[in-house]
């Protein structure tokens, strides 16, 4: 076990990621539906101080297949093989991204009457290394 360190956060407190991009792990993946009862798969990511944030995939849209591959690159660029799997809104998709390192990009993100950090987009390693 690491050293100790005394929490800092209370519990059921929520740290956001800076902006900017970050190295993170998919802690969690839920199969969920939208307001317009779309599938969508909430993304739960972790980052290394303790971070949190969520990632909406929505299903059925013009850029899910596009959204998802670029989850996938970048699992495949922290070192993971992509198996063959029908990705898709499914359990063993879910299954698949939950525990993998990825490549994150945090923004801005609108949020009812105020902005805050937020999951915009998952990375490849190019993208992650390349200068701002």
């Amino acid at each position: 076990m690491p050293n100790y360190k005394r929490p800092t956060l209370k519990r059921g407190e929520y740290k956001n990621f800076e902006l900017g991009r970050h190295s993170a792990v998919i802690k969690k993946v839920k199969l969920a539906k939208t307001t317009t009862d779309k599938d969508k798969f909430t993304i739960i990511v972790k980052g290394k101080e303790g971070e949190s944030g969520i990632y909406n995939l929505v299903f059925g849209t013009d850029f899910s297949e596009t959204n998802l591959n670029y989850i996938l690159a970048s699992i495949e660029d922290n070192g993971y093989e992509i198996p063959m799997l029908d990705f898709d809104y499914n359990e063993p998709t879910a299954k698949f991204l939950e525990g993998k390192s990825v490549y994150i990009r945090v923004a801005l993100t609108d949020w009812g009457e105020e902005e805050k950090p937020g999951v915009t987009e998952f990375l490849n390693e190019e993208e992650f290394e390349a200068e701002e």
